[in-house]
């Protein structure tokens, strides 16, 4: 698990440069010519929980990126330099509450995708939606997981005391890609901010939307290719 998420942080750290904003507070207003991202995380449990000290939730250290998305070429937008225009995660919230972080990301109207998570890319197959200026889509509630396949699983506190036992002999702990998945925000969630209510409206998202892996990261759909052969059914989009 280690592992997954340092390398998480490197693709953080190494995303190409934006046109986006992760805003750090509620705004007192919205510039008309920009479009505005609004997605609750909640925070991935903790498998090392159970070990004196540890917190019951993991650090929101990785999370969504966005792609400018050609409907046309079904691929990412590029720049002039052939680089594809992707959004990295930031990890700034405008609310803050156990358990869940509310995040506003600030961009360009146009054509999106999710275009992963981490170190994870949805290029296989992901959810598209469209943005407009001076107004805030909200993406709902998104929760993050490993995509394990059979027989996998995620280390555990157990796992970790024979790793320390064994030393270079251990079994190096299994690697998966991350997955995601969204409901509508209800009301048990963390309510849109008063004085964005008026402008906020619900994501029409559009699945199964493909495109390149340019940075050579995991490699998955969004919903989770082993979960779908688990459940033996196509999740669909809210």
């Amino acid at each position: 698990m280690k592992r997954i998420f340092l390398a998480a942080t490197i693709a953080v750290a190494t995303a190409g440069p934006g046109m986006a904003e992760t805003l750090k507070a509620v705004p007192t207003s919205l510039d008309p010519t920009k479009a505005y991202i609004l997605v609750e995380y909640r925070l991935i449990a903790n498998n090392f929980a159970d070990l004196p000290g540890s917190r019951k939730t993991l650090p929101l250290i990785a999370g969504l990126s966005f792609g400018s998305y050609d409907d046309a070429a079904h691929d990412l937008k590029k720049d002039a330099k052939g680089h594809p225009l992707i959004e990295a995660f930031r990890n700034r919230e405008i609310v803050r509450v156990e358990g869940a972080r509310l995040h506003l990301i600030e961009t360009d109207p146009g054509l999106w995708v999710i275009a992963g998570w981490g170190d994870t890319s949805f290029a296989l197959g992901s959810y598209s939606f469209r943005l407009e200026a001076g107004k805030i889509t909200d993406l709902g509630v998104v929760t993050g997981a490993q995509d394990w396949a059979e027989g996998d699983r995620a280390m555990n506190s157990g796992d970790l005391m024979k790793m320390a036992l064994l030393g270079p002999f251990a079994k190096q702990p299994a690697i998966a890609p991350m997955r995601a998945s969204f409901r509508p925000r209800d009301e048990g969630d963390i309510p849109v901010p008063m004085t964005l209510t008026g402008v906020t409206y619900a994501v029409a998202f559009t699945p199964d939307q493909k495109f390149g892996n340019y940075q050579g990261r995991l490699v998955n759909r969004i919903e989770g290719a082993n979960a779908r052969l688990r459940d033996g059914a196509t999740p669909k989009a809210d």
